[in-house]
């Protein structure tokens, strides 16, 4: 398949040499697309942030003793607390 550029809007055939670069760069392309699968995968996979912030909040809260000595859960409750969320949200 021979490739063309836009040069000006006029289609010019590419050089070897350019389509040689143009067909590393495609397969240098797939080849990261393929070694961050798994992270792509994950990145779909995990909820949003403050999803995620707000259930480990969550299971922090229902711990025995919660937010003993994890000055993270101590900042969320005091936001918590201050700007409390409304029953009908």
């Amino acid at each position: 398949m021979v490739l063309n550029k836009n040069v000006n809007g006029i289609n010019i055939q590419c050089s070897e040499e350019e389509e040689a670069e143009i067909r590393a760069e495609w397969a240098a392309s797939r080849k990261s697309v393929a070694d961050n699968a798994w992270l792509n995968g994950r990145t779909s996979e995990y909820p949003k942030i403050s999803d995620q912030l707000d259930m480990l909040w969550h299971s922090m809260d229902k711990a025995e003793i919660p937010g003993k000595g994890i000055e993270w859960y101590e900042m969320i409750k005091a936001v918590k607390d201050k700007y409390p969320k409304p029953k009908e949200v």
